[in-house]
């Protein structure tokens, strides 16, 4: 039985969800470890408080970042620069587990990895090295030649990455790893038109903005809102009345349920969030992305026909005039299920064992 390593990354909830799902189905034999937490590393950790910093109060820098390492050059000197801060953490995990594949769902880890197989690619205790991309577009600062196989959302996705790949490294279009109760759970029957609001597990993407904007709405609506785990608005939005029905929570686990008895969802396009939602067969609302990876996801769904991007226009006048015409709403629905990869964390965890056992 292969000895499995994940490593994800607390840097919103996507990459710890993939995570997840991939050791769901790997069982026992499989450990999720969050590369950023502080007693993995207080220099990991002091890097996602700063990113989470400028997430908050200078997106627009963020973005600009994101372009910049973009390039070939600047790349290279940021996947460098990445692996050898993160290097010794890694080391320390790879003493610790010994295991015959890592996974990883985040670049650092992905960087830090890579770099030990460079320094010792002769080594007897060497492992397979796997990456899972948890975006609908390609970045430079995931493409490593160390990497032995890539789990990619889209077949464009593996054909770009491709073009950047070292012979031998092996890429499968899998989709994004969810856990698979999203397919699973029977639509609502409920005549009543329920929106759901989400702004992933860090509770961002202007929920406030987004409510007061229902409240304008004319149509009955039945509102539920997930705030995460952003403690400060969930006691804002308690203290608020609502024009129409309306439930808050927190941080949830059974989302998966929450989604089944919506028939639309409002949401920052984080990939995760995306990915569940096109599993259940849920229509999306898009706006607020974190500029960088988030406006390439909002690409992806609207133009598959699973989501409207909001941009510049008014949510509530978007949401009318969806309502408006039901036709449009179900086609949405089933360009949903149709870009939909529900079992990809089945799909990768078979690869990495075909693959394991042949080494």
């Amino acid at each position: 039985m292969l000895k499995v390593l994940i490593l994800s990354a607390s840097i919103g909830s996507g990459h710890t969800k993939a995570a997840e799902a991939i050791q769901k189905i790997f069982g026992e034999s499989a450990q999720v470890v969050d590369f950023m937490a502080k007693e993995i590393s207080t220099l990991n950790w002091l890097t996602k408080k700063f990113y989470l910093a400028a997430l908050k109060f200078i997106p627009d820098l963020y973005d600009r970042i994101y372009k910049f390492a973009d390039g070939r050059k600047v790349g290279v000197s940021a996947r460098f620069l990445s692996s050898a801060l993160m290097y010794l953490p890694f080391a320390r995990l790879l003493k610790k587990f010994r295991p015959d594949v890592v996974i990883c769902t985040h670049p650092f880890p992905e960087a830090a990895a890579s770099l030990w197989k460079f320094l010792h690619a002769k080594s007897a205790k060497n492992f397979l090295l796997a990456t899972v991309l948890t975006d609908y577009s390609l970045h430079e600062i995931w493409i490593f030649g160390e990497v032995d196989v890539y789990f990619v959302a889209t077949p464009e996705m593996q054909r770009e990455l491709s073009t950047h790949c070292r012979a031998g490294q092996k890429i499968f279009a899998t989709g994004i790893p969810i856990d698979e109760k999203f397919s699973k759970v029977e639509k609502k029957s409920d005549s009543q038109t329920t929106i759901l609001i989400m702004g992933g597990g860090l509770g961002l993407g202007s929920i406030e903005e987004t409510l007061s904007e229902l409240n304008k709405i004319s149509t009955p609506i039945k509102v539920v809102v997930v705030a995460g785990q952003n403690e400060n608005l969930l006691a804002r939005l308690r203290r608020e009345k609502f024009l129409h029905p309306t439930e808050i929570f927190g941080y949830v686990e059974d989302v998966h349920k929450l989604m089944a008895a919506a028939d639309l969802l409002i949401t920052k396009p984080g990939a995760l969030t995306m990915t569940e939602a096109f599993a259940a067969g849920l229509p999306l609302i898009l706006h607020a992305p974190i500029p960088g990876p988030e406006a390439l996801n909002a690409a992806y769904a609207t133009a598959h026909g699973a989501a409207i991007e909001v941009g510049d226009k008014k949510i509530s006048a978007v949401i009318e005039k969806l309502l408006a015409k039901p036709a449009r709403l179900d086609e949405m629905k089933r360009c949903a299920k149709k870009i939909s990869r529900p079992f990809a964390a089945k799909d990768i965890v078979n690869y990495v064992k075909k693959i394991g056992s042949d080494i």
